[in-house]
């Protein structure tokens, strides 16, 4: 990592390990400059959906941007030149514009929104040179993951239907998907019914009988041929559409899942191959392997195809591999057997015999390149997170964010590795913000394993001054806390409170090698509990104004799971925020697909070695719970189902430990609506300030309709 981030943000980054603890070079506050807010979090435009033109000259991208009052978004698509120069708006409409694709030709845009009266997401076509995009076709559910055929008069896209009700996709046999649909929103009978194993997802339920189907679409006569007619599931729990067109527009590669009902074992995603006749024949490829494959990417002249294989079913922690299946022999082969990270978004350069993608690797998700065989991997960019890698036609440009700034489009020269802002969106608003430094450090950890971590200073930072600490813990388990700016657990807006804040990648933590990631297997808290506190042994002495009465911790998900544990096993905390967290593992029972993996991660099962399960079980510690706790956690999430929270806080109330319960009905596992989210971070900051002190960076937000203590 360099030592200075772009001169804009004015943020000096640096490393520091436990052999040397060197005092920090401390900058007075900057002149001019104010404290973030969360408002300042749903101010910033959001960058996604980055795509190339075919000749590479131009890139298409989505923008969001919400509003607060209207605690609603809307999203357009622009253009920037990739060679520089202004980006140019080209869609205007007060919708949400999104997943730009480019036609063969570079002359128009196929898109997805829901303009104007349209009952659900609608495929519409605008021509790059300017005037008013044309909507091709609706249909009873949304359209999504278009991609044009080479001859620019067909597409692929992918949609959800009532498999009893399609037929041939005629239009009485849409009427009465239409009429289902409606009839299922007016129904007054909602009961959810089920006998299969896994009966929801995050936030919505999968007892409604729905199939995807990808469909290709001729755009003149809007006639309709459905490619998987004989398929009568969703792809994925998700609703999520994994595929990849072959060069020639002869045959697809869908990922999808090929567990059947009533899902007794664990989803396995396979690749299987389907032809664009309409003859529906899907074949899998990838039957030998019970873990998954995902990601199918085909070769520029369509000999070969790429995919990411995990081995184990189920596997918790495990790297996935790059594979390559021959089209003509039918084998597959690995090519990264010997590499020790998750390759993410491969693209492949046509007569270059190169590939580029996207891995996390030590905090960050560098840009790599490598040779067609597997041979001489390469990092050619290692700033913040990169990702939406798009390479074509010689050029390549991506989306990059870091701790400091959120995502803005980039271009790099694969030659030489110099990269080039491309996008500016945010600039002038992180401008106005004085955020603390942001550190990369490493220490030694639990098992004498060097452990790493991020540190946040706040705003003008003062070697003179006494502040309270904030050991943040991040959810997964196998996630990682990359260099990236984040709009939900955003560190500086923490930070901006008055405190040191600091977030380790402890043990269980991806980016750092597989067995580094399944060292928490049948012992999720031991660990990564050990590294927190080394962490803050760490701090403490190298920042002797750090008051060891006044350090906090919070945490989401599995980071809430560390919550709860952190809560049966040290008296280091003089608070604890749990969100959405794991707090009771016969609770978790209850969730979506989590039951699958807890033989392999919990050491037991309630009807298979219960010991094992309950010495992993945060509530088994229930009688050293004494610290106060902020719990946190939205209504619909089947993840980790809200019960978790509500019996915690029952048990704490109950100990006369002090406490403190918030649910927000509508929301799931995270809390992503403007108002609630903006009432997330008062709650959590008063939280904060009543036991470690600091100064909450908001008023008390008052919403209409809103039910507050």
């Amino acid at each position: 990592m360099n030592a200075l981030r772009p001169s804009a943000f004015h943020q000096v980054r640096m490393v520091f390990t436990m052999a040397a603890l060197v005092p920090y070079l401390l900058f007075a506050q900057t002149p001019g400059k104010r404290l973030i807010t969360p408002q300042d979090l749903w101010a910033m435009k959001r960058l996604s959906n980055l795509e190339l033109s075919p000749d590479g000259s131009k890139a298409a991208f989505v923008v969001q941007e919400w509003d607060i009052t209207e605690n609603k978004s809307t999203a357009n698509i622009w253009l920037v030149p990739t060679a520089g120069g202004e980006p140019r708006k080209l869609t205007t409409a007060q919708a949400n514009d999104g997943a730009p694709i480019w036609s063969p030709d570079g002359m128009r845009i196929a898109f997805t929104s829901k303009r104007g009266e349209d009952e659900a997401a609608a495929l519409y076509v605008i021509r790059v040179d300017g005037g008013e995009a044309e909507k091709v076709i609706e249909l009873p559910f949304a359209l999504s993951n278009v991609k044009w055929m080479p001859d620019g008069e067909r597409v692929v896209v992918a949609t959800t239907c009532v498999p009893r009700l399609v037929g041939t996709w005629s239009k009485t046999d849409i009427s009465a998907m239409e009429k289902e649909v409606k009839r299922r929103k007016e129904g007054k009978m909602t009961a959810k019914i089920t006998e299969d194993r896994t009966y929801a997802y995050w936030d919505h339920w999968l007892t409604d009988s729905l199939a995807n189907r990808l469909l290709l679409v001729r755009l003149g006569t809007k006639e309709i041929t459905d490619l998987t007619p004989k398929w009568g599931r969703l792809f994925h729990y998700s609703g999520s559409v994994d595929y990849d067109l072959s060069p020639d527009g002869a045959q697809v590669a869908l990922a999808l899942n090929s567990t059947p009902p009533p899902y007794s074992d664990c989803p396995n995603s396979d690749v299987y191959m389907i032809p664009t006749d309409g003859s529906g024949m899907m074949r899998n490829i990838t039957v030998e392997n019970p873990g998954n494959d995902s990601g199918p990417t085909f070769a520029p002249d369509g000999s070969s195809l790429l995919f990411t294989r995990t081995k184990k079913p189920c596997g918790s922690g495990e790297v996935g591999k790059l594979w390559r299946h021959d089209i003509t022999t039918g084998k597959s082969d690995p090519l990264t057997e010997a590499i020790d990270l998750s390759i993410q978004g491969v693209k492949q350069i046509a007569d270059a015999g190169t590939l580029w993608f996207t891995a996390e690797e030590k905090g960050l998700v560098p840009i790599f390149k490598m040779q067609a065989d597997g041979r001489g991997l390469t990092a050619v960019y290692k700033e913040g997170t990169s990702t939406e890698l798009q390479v074509k036609a010689g050029r390549i440009v991506f989306l990059n964010d870091n701790t400091s700034r959120p995502n803005e489009v980039f271009t790099l020269d694969g030659a030489t590795g110099a990269v080039r802002h491309l996008t500016h969106f945010n600039q002038a608003l992180v401008e106005q913000l004085d955020l603390g430094n942001v550190e990369s450090y490493w220490f030694d950890g639990a098992a004498g394993d060097k452990v790493h971590g991020w540190l946040i200073l706040p705003p003008g930072f003062d070697a003179a001054k006494r502040y309270p600490l904030v050991q943040l813990m991040h959810g997964g388990p196998h996630t990682m806390v990359r260099d990236s700016w984040s709009y939900r657990w955003n560190a500086h807006a923490f930070a901006a409170a008055g405190y040191v804040v600091t977030w380790v990648n402890r043990h269980g933590s991806t980016g750092f090698g597989q067995g580094f990631a399944q060292s928490i297997l049948n012992e999720w808290g031991v660990k990564p509990l050990d590294d927190i506190l080394r962490s803050t042994d760490l701090l403490l002495k190298r920042f002797p104004n750090i008051d060891p009465k006044r350090i906090a911790a919070a945490g989401a998900s599995y980071g809430g799971y560390m919550a709860a544990w952190a809560e049966g096993h040290t008296d280091r905390f003089a608070c604890i925020v749990n969100h959405a967290g794991v707090n009771d593992f016969i609770t978790q029972y209850g969730a979506d697909l989590t039951a699958y993996s807890f033989t392999q991660v919990l050491g037991g099962t309630p009807w298979k070695n219960p010991e094992g399960m309950r010495k992993n079980d945060p509530v088994t510690y229930a009688k050293n719970f004494k610290t106060p706790m902020l719990i946190l956690h939205g209504q619909q999430d089947y993840r980790v189902p809200y019960a978790n929270g509500t019996a915690l806080y029952g048990i704490l109330q109950s100990m006369g430990v002090p406490s403190r319960l918030v649910i927000f009905p509508d929301e799931n596992h995270w809390i992503l609506s403007p108002q609630n989210s903006i009432h997330w971070n008062w709650e959590v900051q008063s939280w904060l300030a009543r036991y470690i002190g600091g100064t909450p960076t908001l008023e008390k937000p008052v919403f209409e309709g809103s039910d507050e203590k």
